[in-house]
């Protein structure tokens, strides 16, 4: 299944009224696979939007307006996550469910401290078709690349509009960081910039080209890869909904962070949480 095949995929679902959530057949969770490793850091206009983001385990969903109910302040931490359990962690092993607790519970903390303390006005919501509430840490399960990882996603409104934040962290072997950088630096559909992190991180950073047209979406997507964690911020400002099967467009001027911000969210040594 091609990339465009899942497009029109997820938009059939979408239609429907289902959630990106409920894409669960093989073929599109294997389409989804190739496009979390080809289209990383690829543009995110147009029709490709919705395949990009399910490629990236972000969720899009069907509606004619924004959520206008549910944003509240910031969850304290439920309990602190402790050590890490012990154990084998491998990029083609899924995680067992200690080290599941452990990670999500890790996730959570850390974006219920850090996140208010960069944006002290805003607020926060479930997104819809998520597994679990806003800054809260969860696993897709199953097998790797959805096994091996938690993730986390968020509306975020403040004085200027709705945006989203999606944070992963998930294992890989320690040969990607490599190949994604020569894959970024060959980039030439969207922006990608590669830098290095204080402790030997590889950072890169992608978005959409300039001049974007009126009302599409920005994107700032951050990948950092140190040992065998694979980190990603991705921040926007669109509150991910799809209206008749159209890709989200712009809810706020800009995404709720700086891509500056999102660099150094993404290096936190906190969520550095597989070396």
């Amino acid at each position: 299944m091609q990339e465009t095949e899942m497009h029109h995929a997820l938009k059939a679902y979408v239609s429907e009224g289902e959630p990106a959530m409920g894409l669960t057949a093989d073929a599109v969770l294997a389409a989804g696979r190739r496009s979390r490793r080809t289209r990383r850091l690829a543009g995110f206009a147009g029709a490709g939007l919705a395949a990009a983001l399910l490629g990236a385990g972000v969720v899009v969903v069907s509606g004619g307006s924004s959520p206008g109910a549910g944003f509240e302040a910031a969850a304290p931490c439920p309990f602190p996550p402790g050590s890490r359990p012990p154990g084998v962690i491998a990029a083609n092993r899924p995680f067992p469910p200690e080290l599941v607790e452990w990670a999500a519970t890790s996730l959570t903390c850390y974006l219920n401290d850090e996140v208010p303390r960069l944006l002290p006005a805003a607020t926060y919501a479930q997104m819809p078709g998520a597994q679990a509430g806003p800054l809260t840490g969860f696993s897709l399960g199953g097998e790797p690349p959805w096994g091996n990882r938690v993730d986390s996603m968020t509306l975020i409104r403040d004085a200027e509009g709705t945006g989203d934040l999606t944070v992963t962290v998930g294992v890989v072997d320690r040969s990607v960081a490599a190949r994604e950088k020569a894959s970024c630096q060959r980039e030439k559909a969207a922006k990608c910039t590669v830098q290095n992190g204080p402790n030997g991180e590889t950072v890169l950073l992608g978005t959409e080209r300039d001049p974007l047209p009126a009302g599409n979406p920005r994107n700032f997507v951050v990948r950092v890869y140190r040992g065998h964690s694979e980190i990603n911020v991705q921040v926007s400002n669109t509150d991910r909904q799809s209206v008749n099967g159209a890709a989200p467009v712009a809810t706020r001027p800009k995404p709720v962070l700086s891509a500056d911000q999102a660099v150094q969210l993404a290096l936190s040594p906190e969520l550095y949480l597989f070396p």
